[in-house]
């Protein structure tokens, strides 16, 4: 019993993740063109890595999605993407006699993912206005570098923690 919540805890944050994905590439309420967009960069993505890595047991760990069939281990690197890219810190504009000061403060983990979604997407509509691909492909591509630990949205929270140890002296001026 205990064995079977878990899998559907595992299946409801599966939900909740991709419904919140869907979301952050939801443009003007289109949601249907943004589940397509999500899904065919999926599909594009589970090729790719079935092109990559081959997997011998990819027809025992299948996973049921909102309108297919997805390997399960693309979805677990679709968090290990995710988890490449969050932040763990932030720096806010503090004010201090004058001066202001970049000051570093921890994130919480809602805010690290919201974050990360909203990187990823960013950088692959930054791609695909580079390029002549659609977007599907172009954060297939993203997720596909986010997984290996490069990209533009892996750039930028490597910026972002440069700049917070950068600042790390400012941590007195942290109030709130």
């Amino acid at each position: 019993m205990n064995q079977y919540n878990k899998n559907q805890k595992k299946k409801i944050e599966y939900y909740l993740f991709i419904n919140k994905f869907i979301n952050f590439i939801m443009f003007d309420g289109k949601k249907e063109k943004a589940s397509t967009i999500f899904f065919k960069s999926l599909d594009l993505l589970n090729t790719k890595l079935n092109l990559q890595y081959a997997n011998n047991f990819q027809k025992q760990n299948t996973f049921t999605g909102l309108s297919a069939s997805y390997d399960k281990n693309t979805l677990q690197l679709l968090f290990r993407a995710l988890k490449n890219v969050m932040p763990s810190v932030e720096v806010r504009k503090v004010r201090v006699a004058g001066a202001t000061y970049l000051v570093p403060a921890i994130l919480s983990k809602k805010k690290q993912e919201n974050l990360a979604v909203r990187w990823l997407i960013e950088s692959a509509r930054k791609r695909q206005n580079t390029s002549r691909y659609e977007l599907a492909k172009c954060l297939s591509d993203e997720l596909f570098d986010a997984i290996q630990g490069q990209g533009l949205a892996r750039q930028k929270r490597d910026e972002l923690h440069k700049v917070a140890e950068a600042n790390r002296a400012y941590i007195r001026y942290k109030w709130w």
